[in-house]
């Protein structure tokens, strides 16, 4: 049996990403007022997104308590962080149903959950550093919310908020449409992906073989707009358990391409790198394992690893993220649908 310190009454707080409607939430703990913690978690915070508190419950044992929600709510959390792919008004549906079926943890007031030695009521947040986070952040949501109304989905958050990339997804497993914002570089891109996952059928296997027979990516080009706006990426992913380490072979082809670029040699090179990204004894239904090289920080290794890799098509256009017209991501959108009609019929995904 797990051993926890002496109860401490406090707060589970569920906080949410300020002005943004998305499908995300971070759950944590504090004996003091939520707000003042929130506030110090935005002051500290490298990310793009401020938080401000939506729901909070007051425990006999925030500690414990906290616990057993992180544990109950794991399948639903990011990579080694206190973040959720979760509404917060369904996180605290799923926070109050877990304090209902436990027996040693119980609600108590707000007056009971504060320390005595702590006078909430005055303590003020501290001052928040003065930066351009809060107009990106209004930015960011009206790209967000745009691309959500636009495509009538309601969203998946990817990456983390405070690393080089976020974005979100429509979330479909198959062939997705997302959004993917780089604020270190000023650049955001909308895109249609399919990842090299076994989803129903292994669907990128159905779209590289059906490509190989007959190219009807390249019949469609000619009626697309702009195809020289449009970026084809068809990557390399290598895998290590659940996680994707960087590596030297990422690209098929050796970079990237325009669509304008591709031709019916170049596109049939491309896609006979990617099935052999796939397990040919399983009719290419499952990762193939190839030599690959690991980029670490301090550089890439000096010998190649055998790693399970697998392909992953995308294919992308840019969008300016300091415009606030929704128009230019309207356009965005309809450049690609075409190419996400193709996606999804040659994938049946």
């Amino acid at each position: 049996m797990e051993n926890y310190p002496a109860p401490e009454r406090g707060y589970v707080y569920i906080l949410g990403v300020k002005d943004i409607e998305l499908p995300v939430c971070k759950i944590g703990r504090t004996a003091r007022d939520p707000a003042v913690r929130c506030a110090e978690i935005n002051q500290s915070s490298t990310g793009d997104f401020l938080w401000e508190v939506t729901h909070q419950i007051a425990v006999n044992d925030c500690q414990k308590f906290e616990s057993l929600v992180h544990t109950k709510l794991l399948p639903l959390r990011q990579r080694r962080r206190e973040f959720f792919n979760l509404h917060p008004d369904d996180a605290i549906l799923a926070v109050q149903s877990i304090l209902a079926s436990v027996s040693d943890v119980s609600a108590v007031t707000i007056m009971e959950a504060q320390k005595e030695d702590i006078d909430v009521s005055k303590a003020g947040a501290p001052p928040r550093k003065q930066s351009t986070r809060s107009s990106r952040n209004t930015l960011y949501a009206h790209l967000l919310h745009g691309f959500t109304e636009l495509l009538g989905i309601k969203g998946r958050p990817f990456g983390q908020l405070n690393k080089p990339s976020f974005g979100i997804s429509d979330g479909h497993e198959g062939v997705q449409w997302n959004l993917a914002i780089y604020p270190n570089d000023g650049k955001a891109r909308v895109g249609v992906n399919l990842e090299g996952l076994q989803y129903s059928g292994w669907p990128i296997a159905t779209l590289i073989k059906s490509e190989l027979e007959i190219p009807a990516l390249l019949r469609l080009v000619p009626d697309i707009l702009d195809p020289q706006d449009i970026t084809l990426r068809f990557a390399r992913d290598a895998w290590q358990l659940s996680s994707r380490p960087k590596i030297l072979e990422d690209t098929l082809g050796g970079r990237e391409f325009r669509l304008s670029e591709i031709t019916d040699g170049l596109w049939r090179s491309i896609l006979t790198e990617a099935i052999g990204c796939l397990n040919k004894d399983r009719s290419y239904h499952g990762r193939a394992r190839q030599a690959v090289t690991v980029l670490r920080k301090d550089g890439a290794d000096a010998n190649s690893t055998f790693m399970l890799v697998s392909p992953h098509l995308t294919i992308w256009t840019p969008i300016d993220p300091l415009s606030d017209s929704i128009e230019a991501l309207s356009a965005a959108i309809d450049r690609l649908k075409p190419v996400h009609e193709w996606a999804s019929k040659v994938s049946g995904g």
